[in-house]
């Protein structure tokens, strides 16, 4: 053996283990450090005036383009201010500001006693296209131009699985739900189903994480496709365009507050089994540069509010649990009480797991109010 080499210190792998550990416990701490002052700079952050509704919808626009700035393109894209714009009575006005809608492809599925069903796919720009199913009642005592209600998947799931066509599932069917209530339900595509029952790989988290390196992430480009969505549906005669409303479950009511919060042409908001406390369930697309210090749950509900609310939680959800859910409700509460319009949230804990209510109640008080809106709102 070299002489100069056996005289090197050496040492066993472990020797160093508890100045690593150390480590991990000075980060982890430091992230307990910023979580915990999170909450005050939120506080501090998210302030808008609440002295009059008047008031709070005009202090709540920069808010909302921060929020779509912290999403990405193409929310954030110069020149696009989608459902900000007004125009009563005006192209326009129907479709966020885009003087012509997108081209749609439709194709005649069936009929059936509740409705007429259509799959579409319309352009939504820069080479994507934006496919779901859409509905128009036989049911529910309404007629044209109907109401309209985007009804949205969760994890793993289809405008299909959502709307009954496979069987019973936790979403209850709630396409069909909605379509009892006189009202047209179209149910988008996200990038979430299950492969290969459905599908392809749908490389979610892949995608997300390119997007988010080129500023943008798959959350803002699916919103921006189901604005495009709007912008189609709204422009068709058969469709009220003064009243429009959002339902979905778990991932599908992560859409519904954030798509409601980035879009004001939806007017009332139904999310279940999804608003929680972010710092417990960070997932990777829950989860943008510097939204602990300014936009989780509560704040994104803020962004909705005047609007018409409805939050729901399962006591034995077995994928989120309750605790912090309803810490989160009760700070939408308050602000909802601040402008005197507790009656436009309902907050509600029901017996059940991870899936859409099994009353309901909830969806009748949420088409009932969408349908009563004045055509000024």
């Amino acid at each position: 053996m070299d002489a100069s080499k056996s005289a090197l210190y050496s040492e066993s792998e472990q020797a160093g283990n508890a100045y690593r550990e150390r480590q991990i416990t000075e980060w982890e701490a430091l992230i307990d450090h910023l979580r915990n002052e999170s909450e005050e700079r939120r506080r501090l952050y998210f302030q808008p005036d609440t002295s009059s509704i008047e008031a709070y919808e005009q202090g709540i626009k920069p808010y909302r383009a921060k929020f779509r700035e912290m999403l990405g393109w193409p929310l954030a894209m110069p020149g696009r201010s989608a459902g900000e714009r007004t125009g009563a009575g005006s192209l326009a006005a129907k479709t966020g500001g885009d003087a012509v809608p997108p081209k749609a492809e439709i194709t005649f599925v069936a009929e059936d006693e509740l409705s007429m069903i259509y799959r579409v796919e319309i352009d939504a720009g820069y080479s994507l296209t934006t496919y779901g199913l859409l509905f128009l009642p036989k049911c529910g005592g309404s007629s044209a131009p109907y109401p309209l209600v985007i009804s949205q998947h969760g994890g793993s799931g289809t405008p299909e699985l959502c709307s009954g066509f496979y069987g019973e599932t936790n979403y209850r069917d709630m396409s069909r739900l909605l379509l009892r209530q006189g009202v047209a339900v179209f149910a988008p595509q996200l990038l979430l189903w299950q492969s290969p029952r459905f599908g392809p790989d749908n490389k979610r988290l892949e995608i997300d994480k390119q997007l988010k390196q080129l500023g943008s992430s798959v959350t803002a480009v699916e919103i921006y496709k189901i604005q495009r969505s709007l912008d189609y549906l709204l422009a068709r005669e058969d469709i009220d365009s003064a009243r429009v409303g959002m339902l979905g479950l778990s991932y599908g009511g992560f859409y519904t507050l954030f798509t409601t919060a980035v879009e004001t042409r939806i007017k009332a908001a139904y999310s279940s089994c999804f608003i929680n406390d972010r710092f417990v369930y960070d997932w990777p697309d829950f989860t943008w540069f510097d939204a602990g210090n300014t936009f989780l749950d509560a704040e994104v509900c803020g962004l909705i509010c005047p609007r018409f609310l409805y939050l729901e939680a399962a006591r034995s959800d077995e994928v989120f649990v309750i605790e912090p859910a309803v810490k989160e409700m009760d700070k939408v509460a308050r602000l909802y009480e601040q402008l005197n319009i507790a009656d436009r949230l309902s907050c509600d804990v029901f017996e059940g797991v991870h899936e859409l209510n099994p009353s309901d109640d909830g969806i009748e008080l949420f088409c009932r109010y969408l349908k009563n809106l004045p055509d000024e709102q």
